[in-house]
């Protein structure tokens, strides 16, 4: 890493308390009621209109013998397979002859999928279809050639997969084969495309955006960044990256950004296209991709925000994604936030707590489960810890500009001496990080034992043998994290103190 990536703290940052941005988000309303079930709806083979879209389905299969319940077996559709659908028989004028000679999905591209103008056939849920018609027992004729339906999409998918691989492959040639200090030759190890599905998979679930969202220094300390420093976002161009439910994207819009575009390669950014409409916010435009891949609406921006920290700052490795936005879409003198993020080091020592978690399998219910102790010290735990148990000053073991910082980020090492302050017995360190937006009026929000908890929790490094520590004692060491081989996303950290190497994962 370069000497401007990994600096050792010299002067203390002073915090600037967002605290007291203690608004709700009532402004951004994804309760309110919309009643599209009565608004006029147009056939989608003749151009009669029906009063409503569940007479406009009636007609369907009164006039046009299109019956949605029985292409909903028949394709096993969901709501996205009925958008593409009626984007594909408005974009190349279907008829309905057509679409019942059709013997497999000729909608399934991604590009059905994009917004087009607004009707209510696009809102409907499909998903109440299931309850129109009972579906009649599946013939064996029906079972196999659903099955030979099933298996040559199968096959297509591999051999789409293979070709992302390949594709992929050649960008990060282009991007990391000129220029590069060293590791030119040697280029950032990415996942495999079948490994990063699963990953932005997790991303289409309701729970973790709940958990992030509900996270009050997290969001309000966004918030905050935009909305106490309008005069630097006013007329801007922003690019969100990571848009998810799109919450940054309106911040942006409502600090006075003339256009923002928001970008996640996850399905949760179909339901943020739904809450931007619903929001009425008209400058912003949520893409479904991932950045490396996808062409935006423009080339550059003035501001680049996204919400990329992990668990120990670094776990997900998605700044490679922000750096790649930096270096192809950000407008010379742009910004990006936040600016800056540091990790910290301290010791700490709760009896409680590593017995609970370590000592535990020395006896469970009588069985000797001692095998384990050493797997529970070699995966991290992420827990809010009691500030009470802090043994020591913390220490800054990484600070990374976001402006300079490079690929290598997750490869280095730091030698630490932290003051002991509290007797006791130290069994753990434990790693936070703080997030700065250094703006004309800075803001920021730190994941220190010491601070209001947040959904990052901190990181706790146990260790094989607590030690007795006294105050004014000096605990010296090296900690040296490393981006895992075979999961590009997991870390590698190793922590040498006490003679002792310990080695952890955080995944």
């Amino acid at each position: 890493m370069k000497d401007t990536d990994v600096i050792e703290k010299t002067t203390e940052e002073e915090p600037v308390d967002s605290s007291s941005d203690e608004d709700e988000y009532d402004d951004i309303d994804d309760d309110e009621p919309v009643d599209e079930g009565e608004e006029p709806t147009t056939c989608l083979f003749c151009p009669e209109t029906c009063p409503n879209i569940s007479t406009a389905i009636d007609h369907l299969d009164a006039r046009h013998k299109v019956n949605l319940s029985q292409l909903q077996r028949k394709f096993q559709m969901d709501q996205y397979s009925f958008i593409k659908l009626i984007n594909y028989i408005r974009a190349n004028k279907i008829t309905a002859e057509q679409l019942l000679s059709a013997e497999q999905t000729l909608w399934q591209d991604e590009k059905y999928l994009k917004p087009g103008e607004y009707e209510p056939w696009l809102c409907y849920d499909y998903e109440e279809l299931k309850t129109e018609v009972t579906p009649a027992q599946a013939t064996v004729p029906e079972l196999q050639q659903r099955i030979a339906e099933q298996a040559q999409l199968l096959q297509q998918a591999n051999e789409d997969m293979e070709r992302m691989r390949n594709d992929y492959k050649e960008l990060l040639q282009k991007v990391h084969g000129d220029g590069e200090p060293k590791a030119a030759s040697n280029p950032v190890p990415r996942n495999n495309a079948s490994l990063d599905n699963e990953y932005f998979k997790s991303y289409s679930h309701f729970g973790i955006h709940h958990e992030m969202l509900s996270d009050k220094v997290r969001t309000s300390t966004y918030r905050a960044s935009l909305l106490q420093n309008e005069a630097v976002v006013q007329g801007k161009t922003v690019l969100d990256v990571g848009c998810g439910t799109g919450i940054l994207s309106i911040f942006a819009s409502k600090a006075g950004a003339a256009r923002v575009v928001g970008i996640d390669n996850s399905d949760i950014v179909y339901t943020a296209m739904d809450i931007i409409r619903k929001n009425k916010v008209e400058n912003v435009e949520l893409i479904k991709g991932r950045l490396e891949d996808t062409d935006l609406p423009e080339a550059k921006y003035d501001i680049i925000i996204s919400e990329w920290m992990g668990y120990f700052l670094l776990y997900e490795s998605m700044l490679d994604s922000i750096i790649y936005a930096r270096d192809h879409h950000l407008n010379p003198n742009g910004i990006i936030l936040p600016s800056r993020c540091t990790l910290s080091l301290v010791g700490y020592g709760n009896d409680t707590l590593y017995a609970e978690q370590v000592e535990f399998w020395s006896d469970v219910y009588g069985v000797n489960m001692s095998d384990l102790r050493k797997r529970s010290i070699e995966e991290p735990l992420m827990e809010v810890v009691d500030a009470e148990f802090m043994l020591t000053d913390p220490k800054q073991i990484a600070n990374f500009d976001i402006m300079t910082v490079d690929l290598n980020y997750p490869n280095f090492s730091h030698q630490f001496s932290l003051k002991v302050t509290k007797p006791g017995r130290l069994s753990a360190f434990v790693g936070y990080f703080d997030t700065l937006f250094e703006l004309p009026s800075a803001v920021m929000f730190s994941t220190s034992p010491s601070a209001t908890p947040t959904h990052w929790k901190q990181t706790v490094f146990f260790i094989d043998q607590p030690q007795t520590v006294k105050m004014g004692d000096i605990i010296s060491g090296k900690i040296t994290s490393r981006r895992h081989k075979e999961d590009v996303r997991a870390l590698s950290v190793d922590i040498e103190v006490f003679g002792k190497k310990h080695k952890y994962m955080v995944v």
